[in-house]
């Protein structure tokens, strides 16, 4: 019994440091680009599907308030660096806008 209570008290201190551990390390969030997004997608021309062989499934899909499609992906590393894109399709499922920002 007294072995169990003392496996027990060392493996619920391990999963308390490691617990602690992972909440103090840098947040890490999708992956860079795979192309330049205001390269590769062309306003006008490319539809949705288009963007998303280029670009990657979005971590972000939303409708605007003027009832626009919009695609958002964001990458970051941790330690300041990272982009967001957002992709803004018309009523026709063709790009209109290609933002990005840092």
């Amino acid at each position: 019994m007294n072995t169990f209570l003392n496996l027990l008290k060392t493996t619920l201190a391990l999963l308390l440091t490691v617990g602690l551990l992972a909440q103090c390390s840098p947040i890490r969030l999708g992956s860079r680009f795979k192309v330049r997004p205001t390269e590769a997608i062309k306003v006008g021309h490319d539809h949705q599907k288009d963007v998303v062989k280029k670009m990657g499934p979005p971590y972000r899909r939303s409708v605007d308030p003027k009832g626009r499609t919009l695609f958002t992906y964001v990458w970051t590393d941790g330690e300041g660096k990272g982009e967001k894109c957002t992709v803004a399709f018309n009523k026709n499922g063709v790009v209109a806008l290609v933002e990005v920002s840092p």
